[in-house]
């Protein structure tokens, strides 16, 4: 049970800014998905406090603000970095080396651009519904899977802490808590839902893509980049199903 705990606490207190403390082990690839519930709720909550002011797009500032910093920024610094090491045409090595330089360049500001003004679009134009808390969970169980699923394209990367405990139950777990996320969507939100999750599936598995196809693996940057482009990618499927009917 402590061995539980303390995995818990220390997905919490990774993927989040809540101060648990606890340690990384394999029960917190399980609990990882969960930490979705914290932080889209807290994004919800967000998004209701802006929307008093009268303006959806106060509201869907104030939760952008809010996932932001309930995540300390980490997905969006992922995407900033996964944008520059996969942009261009340069060597393996030096894509690593650009992805671990803490200087942003022309292509991670883009990246980072249009990944924003997505989310603020997409919750100006839906409003931020319960179960759109759903594709946070989501987004993690898709975050998880990468780590144990594909190999790491450098020793010193983050998610080895991750991927050192591949067991397969974990697999099982996550695909578990994957598939009521979506089920819970469907019910709460329409059976059209899938489409929208799937296309944002998608995109976060064509990062996913990319990235073995240029690094030969994937790093701590690229999975944060591959559960915030899908997020974000499902975000706009539920907008453009949203604007036509």
């Amino acid at each position: 049970m402590r061995r539980v705990l303390e995995g818990a606490r220390g997905a919490v207190a990774f993927m989040t800014l809540i101060p648990l403390g606890g340690t990384l082990n394999a029960v917190s690839l399980v609990v990882i998905p969960l930490t979705g519930l914290i932080v889209g709720g807290a994004s919800l909550v967000g998004f209701w406090i802006g929307d008093r002011s009268g303006s959806t797009l106060v509201g869907a500032v104030v939760a952008l603000i809010v996932d932001a910093a309930m995540t300390r920024g980490l997905h969006y610094d992922a995407v900033a970095d996964t944008a520059d090491g996969l942009a261009g045409f340069v060597e393996r090595e030096r894509r690593l080396a650009i992805m671990d330089e803490p200087t942003v360049g022309a292509f991670a500001v883009l990246a980072l651009i249009v990944v924003v003004l997505v989310r603020i679009s997409a919750w100006s134009t839906i409003g931020f519904p319960a179960f759109l808390i759903g594709i946070f969970v989501l987004s993690r169980c898709m975050m998880a899977l990468s780590m144990m699923w594909f190999p790491l394209a450098k020793e010193s990367s983050l998610a080895r802490v991750f991927a050192s405990q591949r067991r397969h139950w974990i697999v099982w777990f996550l695909l578990l808590e994957g598939l009521l996320a979506v089920g819970a969507m469907i019910v709460l939100g329409t059976p059209m839902m899938l489409l929208a999750l799937v296309f944002g599936a998608l995109c976060g598995l064509g990062v996913l893509a990319f990235a073995i196809h240029h690094l030969r693996g994937i790093t701590g940057d690229v999975v944060g980049a591959v559960g915030l482009v899908a997020e974000t990618g499902m975000l706009l499927a539920v907008a453009v199903m949203r604007i036509h009917g």
